[in-house]
């Protein structure tokens, strides 16, 4: 470098002094490490009779090493490479040493990932006055946002080329007056035709005349808006009949004029799915039809028996209570209990009938007030104390805090926790235990039944919840009931925006969590 120099002053007609040879030498060696630095990148030089290779400042700066920390060798360099690029990289230099030309490599950190860093190396060789090779020099350049950059491109390419020819919309692109310019494969599948014959043709030939203007004023509004337009038509197909599309549009601007003179368009065959649309509208039409004429026969059905279950259970109650006197025979008293009791079972299930009929129908109506639920818990499950008893089963509560309130229907409440805890007392055999238990948090309260009982197989955990299904078909474990008491909770449950759930496992016992409001939305409407 020190000959350059003076081969530089000799040709400007000076003669540098020693003293500002070096001066000039040392500047030059600055703006050469601003040059590094600027440009990101640095050089390394390694004598073939030393062991140890000079590194430039902008080598040292590019590495993020500190030159009074870390000093230049080969073997620090080769262990933050990464394993894969090692043996390139060895191969490359011995070739540009045995052949005396000039070399290149890229290496990756040895960090793989996120931090991964790559580097380019050009090299060269040196030779002495006797021909020999004397020295290496690489200039390295960190090259990881151009790879990055390379790697997106690629993917970019590879995906936007596979869409276009694998997928099954037809994509295009259109000139300002309609004529397609570019349209993908697809449009063999959906309609008959190849690429070629619809390029330079305008697709509005294709439309079903009926459809036209539609379409039209589809594409117009997306021209005017900006916006992407989605809209339905016929297109013919080449065979000479029609299918249903489903084209979306979006028009592009010239960024010269800022007028649309291209647009992208995405078309999809919907046959079928009009085709199921209308199967499942006349299919949703009779499915209304049917069940407006169930809940009105239920309903009717529900009125005309309740009136004769009233005088069964009435004149039952009369008898059990020997109203007019004692009854001389005990197996009649018996009988007339039974008769009591069933008949109040089977107002129970007309009840249930008559509130799932209004529900379904949207005649149901909610009456909100607050009250404590410590107090309506206690009250359902003295409901219940004689029946646990029977079955030897243990039952216990828990409020959390003991003082929470919530404003809800009191009636629906009530009937959500008895046909819970009825049902976990039917299914829980003697011995077992029941826990009612109730926790919120600033918004809403969880009101939870756990039982040790039979559990619910996975085959009906997912119907439980669907009017008339039960838990079990197993005619050995026969509980009774019509399976109306969870649908009929579930239905409550979210009449007041809240969430039904069940966990159970067969065998070990079933949770159902009921999640509600302590102020529900219609009732927080009202109140306002």
């Amino acid at each position: 470098m020190t000959s350059e120099f003076d081969e530089l002053l000799r040709g400007s007609g000076a003669t540098p002094s020693p003293a500002s040879a070096a001066v000039q030498l040392l500047e030059l060696g600055t703006h050469f490490a601003l040059a590094e630095r600027a440009a990101h990148f640095g050089y390394w030089r390694q004598e073939i009779s030393s062991a140890q290779p000079h590194w430039s400042p902008g080598f040292f700066a590019m590495l993020g090493l500190d030159p009074d920390d870390v000093r230049p060798s080969s073997e620090y360099l080769v262990r933050h490479i990464h394993p894969d690029d090692r043996v390139k990289m060895a191969e490359e230099v011995a070739a540009a040493m045995a052949t005396g030309r000039a070399f290149y490599y890229r290496t990756r950190t040895w960090r793989i990932g996120p931090d991964e860093r790559v580097f380019d190396t050009h090299g060269d060789v040196e030779r002495a006055a006797d021909g020999k090779i004397s020295a290496l020099l690489g200039v390295v350049r960190e090259v990881t946002r151009e790879v990055a950059a390379e790697r997106k491109l690629k993917e970019s390419e590879a995906a936007h080329r596979f869409m276009t020819e694998e997928a099954t919309d037809i994509i295009s692109r259109h000139g300002c007056t309609g004529v397609a310019t570019f349209i993908s494969p697809a449009i063999h599948r959906v309609l008959g035709f190849t690429p070629d014959e619809i390029s330079g043709r305008r697709l509005f030939d294709l439309v079903h005349p009926d459809d036209l203007a539609s379409v039209k004023c589809a594409i117009a509004d997306a021209k005017r808006t900006g916006a992407t337009v989605t809209y339905e038509y016929r297109g013919r197909h080449r065979q000479g009949h029609y299918v249903w599309l489903e084209s979306q549009v979006r028009f592009v601007a010239d960024p010269a004029t800022g007028e649309w003179d291209n647009a992208i368009s995405v078309t999809r065959d919907i046959t079928k799915r009009k085709e199921f649309e209308s199967d499942l509208q006349s299919a949703r039409t009779r499915a209304e039809a049917a069940n407006h004429t169930k809940s009105r026969f239920l309903a009717n059905m529900s009125h005309e028996l309740r009136t004769p279950l009233n005088a069964i259970i009435g004149f039952s109650d009369i008898m059990v209570r020997e109203m007019f006197g004692p009854m001389n025979n005990l197996r009649y008293l018996e009988y007339a209990k039974l008769v009591h009791d069933s008949g109040g079972m089977l107002l129970d299930l007309i009840n249930d009938l008559l509130d799932v009929s209004k529900i379904e129908a949207g005649k149901f109506e909610l009456h909100y007030e607050d009250f404590p639920l410590r107090e309506a818990i206690d009250g359902g499950l003295q409901l219940f104390a004689a029946r646990a008893n029977e079955k030897d089963l243990q039952l216990s509560s828990s409020v959390k805090p003991e003082s929470l309130q919530i404003r809800a229907d009191r009636r629906v409440f009530k009937q959500i926790m008895l046909n819970l805890v009825s049902n976990a007392i039917k299914f829980t055999d003697a011995g077992g235990r029941i826990f009612v238990g109730v926790t919120a948090d600033e918004r809403s309260m969880q009101f939870r039944v756990r039982d040790t009982g039979i559990g619910i197989s996975k085959e009906f955990l997912a119907r439980i919840g669907t009017p008339f299904e039960q838990a079990s078909n197993d005619p050995a474990r026969t509980h009774g009931g019509s399976g109306l008491g969870l649908a009929l909770v579930k239905s409550l449950t979210q009449l007041h925006g809240g969430t039904f759930e069940v966990q159970s496992q067969q065998g070990h016992g079933t949770e159902v969590t009921v999640t509600l409001p302590l102020v529900p939305p219609q009732a927080a409407t009202r109140a306002a």
